[in-house]
């Protein structure tokens, strides 16, 4: 357990000291370049109302992200 716990805190030391900027998301993630892998539906009634969740999976292609990949 305590390997668990140091490699816990060492990802998050070596994330902080990392300058690298966090990666937006996709501008317009329905572009064409993303596909739906994968919804969810959870409803559930009470009364007059209807709770519902819905999860949606989705692969976004980002050709930035493979630029810099290749440099």
């Amino acid at each position: 357990m305590l390997e668990n716990l140091e490699g816990f805190f060492r990802g998050i030391r070596e994330g902080l000291e990392q300058d690298t900027p966090p990666v937006p998301p996709a501008e317009q993630p329905t572009d064409g370049k993303s596909r739906e892998v994968g919804r969810r539906i959870q409803e559930v009634r009470r009364g007059d109302y209807v709770y519902r969740r819905t999860t949606i999976d989705e692969v976004v292609f980002d050709p930035a992200r493979t630029d810099e990949a290749t440099h």
